[in-house]
């Protein structure tokens, strides 16, 4: 059976518009990173809530964006980084809502002490330490599933995006960087001939 020819130009178009769109989110990431308080002070709160609510919509385009890269890729390395992707989003979600959204609130209002307690409690702080591991469960599969599939600069982006590990500053911003690269090189220069 012969591939209708108006199906792979559409495919290729959705891969590179995927890629865009996730490469900007990455990048957008980049600022964000580079932006985010290191202190919450009452100057740093409007900064602090910007950062926070970016990071609570990025982190799902992320992770589809990890998703979208596996997409037809089989095995079990694959399957380990599409599930540690999904559970990355959830549990990074609930840890920004809490530590960052949250307290920021509590210490921009009249409840710094409550803030303060809040940010600093173990449920909080297992949550911020967890997150980091379950990103390393989702790229570093990802990168060994995707080998020989995709350019050799998309595996060895999604390891250097090992860096967001660090959640802020220079370090977090090359990792963002890195998966900017890796999305824009995995959708935009995969292989079409699956999309006939």
């Amino acid at each position: 059976m012969t591939p209708n020819p108006t199906t792979r130009p559409l495919g290729r178009t959705s891969s590179t518009v995927a890629g865009v769109v996730l490469a900007a989110v990455c990048l957008g990431w980049v600022v964000v990173a580079l932006i985010h308080p290191t202190s919450l002070t009452n100057e740093d709160v409007p900064t602090w809530m910007v950062v926070h609510i970016a990071q609570l919509v990025f982190a799902p385009i992320i992770a589809l964006g990890v998703l979208a890269l596996l997409k037809g890729v089989k095995g079990p390395t694959a399957t380990v980084a599409r599930g540690a992707a999904v559970v990355w989003a959830a549990w990074f979600s609930a840890y920004d809502a809490v530590a960052g959204i949250a307290t920021g609130i509590l210490i921009g209002g009249d409840a710094r002490t409550a803030g303060e307690y809040l940010f600093e409690h173990g449920l909080v702080t297992g949550l911020g330490w967890a997150t980091p591991g379950i990103w390393l469960l989702a790229v570093i599969p990802a990168a060994l599933a995707l080998r020989g599939s995709r350019p050799i600069v998309t595996p060895v982006a999604l390891v250097v995006s090992a860096l967001i590990f660090t959640h802020a500053g220079p370090p977090a911003a090359v990792g963002f960087a890195a998966l900017a690269v890796a999305m824009w090189t995995g959708l935009t220069m995969r292989d079409h001939s699956d999309l006939s």
